[in-house]
């Protein structure tokens, strides 16, 4: 049957390295020895004030509640106290010193409580050292370092046998475990502040899109009566309603912005040509670039059928960027539109003549770093615009680009997969 010895792998050699290894030789063995009267004389009181001090800790007094077991474990530490102090250290000392420890670890005393009892003999030993050797402090101080030496390997032997029986593992996983607790208590934290989030976000939008629809509902019926949206009262009702839908793009992108840190936005792929997508918008969006004062012309539409992009999610980007260049360009200024088939992609591109983009929004676009923000100037509009263009082309698997016009101006260019395969080519690294 394999020992203590065994299983800690103290053998012969080790046992004798430890020994070498903390400077324990002949001479301190025969010097503890030759105090071996004393040790017996002094084991009682030694063994009363090791108690004591256990008992004035509540960490320790739980193990002692028994009156009956405090007397049986007073005659174990004098035995313990004098096997420590006078040997013999061979191999029978090093097992018993290794099952002590596995007794303590099993009963789950913390080490440092267990270990920290051995100051205790020590201070209690020096003190009687130099009472009895009063006239010879040298004799007095080299006992005390011989057993010190003795001690410091009873310690070690103590942490062999709490490693031995996985102390360490357990208050390693005792750890984790209410670190695990923690933080499940802050993600339930955290998912209830979203969901009030989430509901605060529902209310507010209501809020605003009620009357926003109820806006448009009425310039649309006045719309039908009428029909001339080329001259008054027609075209200012058509820029209401076109208004009405710009407002409504703009509570989408809080929505989808809000929303995106706890998640990516939702995908719903469908069969659609995004061409018509690119002609509609245009077309949405023409009454409102005729009330700025803009001319807004499609260059070239090339049909690019799809089945892997987000038809709203694309009609968003094209509506962010015709909006964008309406409010940022001065008046009289001219938008281009385009959408260009190129085998497994189509690149739709808004191009205006106007003073182009702030530097601040242009170093950010070029490192791929665009966010909200409010000292770009006026380009950046609410903040929502040009982020959330970028977003949703790369959660489509495509990109984002600005690309200097020819002479001055803006040139945004939305790159996207047509058949499903191209996107993460497109994708930045």
């Amino acid at each position: 049957m394999a020992t203590l010895l065994d299983l800690t792998g103290l053998d012969a050699q080790e046992r004798e390295r430890r020994l070498r290894f903390i400077g324990f030789g002949a001479e301190d063995r025969a010097r503890l020895a030759g105090q071996a009267e004393f040790f017996d004389h002094i084991a009682d009181g030694m063994a009363e004030v090791f108690y004591d001090h256990l008992l004035s800790f509540p960490q320790t007094a739980r193990f002692l509640e028994d009156p009956v077991l405090v007397k049986r474990l007073k005659n174990a530490q004098r035995r313990h106290f004098i096997e420590l102090c006078t040997g013999p250290y061979d191999e029978a000392y090093f097992e018993s010193r290794l099952r002590v420890g596995v007794t303590h670890a099993r009963i789950h005393l913390d080490p440092h409580l267990y270990l920290g009892g051995y100051l205790i003999q020590i201070n209690y030993v020096r003190a009687r050292f130099k009472e009895k050797f009063r006239d010879n402090p040298a004799m007095a101080e080299a006992c005390t370092d011989s057993l010190i030496k003795i001690i410091m390997l009873d310690i070690a032997l103590a942490t062999d046998a709490y490693i031995y029986c996985g102390f360490v593992e357990r208050a390693t996983a005792d750890t984790r475990a209410y670190e695990t607790a923690l933080a499940q208590q802050a993600l339930e934290t955290k998912l209830r502040e979203e969901e009030k989030r989430e509901e605060l976000l529902r209310m507010i939008m209501h809020d605003i899109r009620s009357p926003v629809a109820a806006m448009m509902a009425t310039a649309r019926a006045s719309m039908r009566r009428y029909r001339d949206l080329g001259e008054p009262p027609g075209k200012q009702f058509a820029l209401v309603e076109a208004t009405g839908a710009n407002v409504l793009q703009i509570i989408d992108n809080m929505v989808s912005h809000a929303r995106a840190p706890g998640g990516e936005l939702p995908l719903s792929c469908e069969a659609f040509d995004v061409a018509e997508v690119v002609s509609a918008c245009v077309a949405q969006l023409r009454p409102f670039a005729q009330q700025t004062a803009h001319a807004m012309n499609v260059v070239e539409l090339m049909p690019a059928p799809s089945t892997h992009l987000d038809k709203t999610l694309v009609r968003r980007v094209v509506a962010n960027l015709l909006v964008n260049a309406c409010r940022h360009t001065p008046a009289g200024s001219v938008i281009e539109v385009e959408c260009i088939a190129d085998g497994q992609s189509c690149r739709i591109v808004v191009t205006d003549d106007g003073p182009g983009l702030p530097a601040a929004v242009r170093e950010a676009l070029a490192c791929a770093e665009l966010k909200p923000r409010s000292d770009a100037g006026a380009y950046v509009d609410s903040g929502l615009g040009l982020p959330f263009c970028r977003m949703a082309c790369e959660r489509m698997g495509g990109r984002l680009e600005f690309e200097p016009a020819a002479g001055r101006g803006t040139r945004f260019v939305a790159t996207l997969p047509t058949d499903g395969k191209a996107g993460p080519q497109l994708q930045r690294s």
